[in-house]
């Protein structure tokens, strides 16, 4: 629990690495808004498992 770094709301936060202001904490309807607009940084650092670039 936190706040969202992009609009203040109190609540759950995920991680989300945006492209110019790199890695925040947000809340998921932040997160969906970024994801819809293409705001977030493409992430290569994976960890195995069924992740394409990894195998």
């Amino acid at each position: 629990m936190g706040k969202c770094e992009l609009c203040g709301n109190e609540g759950s936060r995920m991680e989300a690495d945006h492209k110019e202001l790199g890695r925040i904490m947000i809340c998921q309807t932040c997160w969906s808004k970024l994801y819809e607009k293409n705001s977030m940084a493409a992430d290569v650092g994976c960890s195995g498992g069924s992740c394409p670039f990894c195998k």
